[in-house]
């Protein structure tokens, strides 16, 4: 047992929503607050999440696409529950889940994910042998926390993966978050503060926001943390200025897409 999760209750309302959901003893709905610069909320209502978001194995189209697409050794970058790392596995495929949280590596051991690693993205040393696919699912571009993140993790990737492999990203094309629609969306966007970030990209406009979410679970609330939603002009601005070609391959009206990058 990890020693984060025995010393109950957990710090993180985030991870202890989880812990309870994996062993079947929710105490209440898990809430998701957005909010933007100087702490200015920007729905009216926090957003209830459900336990399918990170259980279940029904997948949106997006993530499907993305899975269907895995190929060779598979690293799942923030596995969480390892929702896809077990359908991969299923489907015989050698895959290695990595997350910094000890709550999730707790659950993904207990739900039978084969290879775990625990690190920090941005602090892993990298794999002794390069991987063929890289996954960043789940609004996975959001892990990064912002554009500084995405350059940087563009940059460390490189090396993780073989000259002929692919990284799998996908991410959420925003409208102004006042507009109707958006606020019903928050669990569908989660998978790190900053202002919306206009960009020209070749003459045309295009829009980054981070978000700064805050958990609620049981009565406690945890610490902000920023979540980037890069449209796909940005995405492929920054694949191609850090090593990388890139192609859109699914994009809905809502704004998900998913995006395949591979080392130039």
């Amino acid at each position: 047992m990890i020693k984060a999760v025995e010393n109950y209750p957990l710090q993180d309302p985030l991870e202890q929503a989880l812990w309870d959901w994996h062993r079947g003893e929710a105490k209440g709905s898990l809430l998701l607050h957005a909010y933007g610069l100087e702490g200015i909320p920007l729905a009216e209502e926090p957003q209830v999440v459900s336990a399918e978001v990170f259980f279940t194995q029904e997948l949106p189209e997006v993530e499907a696409m993305a899975l269907d697409l895995c190929r060779g050794r598979v690293l799942d970058i923030g596995a969480g529950t390892g929702r896809h790392s077990l359908l991969l596995q299923e489907e015989g495929l050698a895959v290695a889940a990595l997350d910094r949280s000890p709550v999730a590596l707790q659950i993904m051991a207990e739900r039978g994910v084969r290879c775990r690693i625990a690190a920090d993205l941005f602090h892993w040393a990298g794999p002794e042998e390069p991987f063929d696919t890289l996954l960043l699912l789940m609004n996975g571009a959001g892990l990064l926390g912002s554009l500084g993140g995405l350059e940087r993790f563009l940059c460390r990737a490189r090396h993780w993966i073989q000259p002929t492999g692919q990284l799998l990203v996908d991410s959420t094309e925003l409208s102004d978050f006042s507009e109707e629609g958006d606020s019903a969306r928050l669990e569908d966007l989660l998978q790190d503060p900053e202002p919306t970030v206009p960009r020209d990209l070749e003459g045309g406009k295009a829009e980054t926001k981070v978000v700064n979410f805050v958990a609620e679970y049981n009565g406690r609330r945890g610490d902000p943390f920023p979540w980037l939603f890069v449209d796909p002009e940005t995405l492929l601005h920054y694949a191609h200025a850090n090593g990388w070609q890139g192609q859109i391959l699914y994009q809905e009206a809502e704004g998900a897409f998913l995006a395949r990058l591979t080392p130039l």
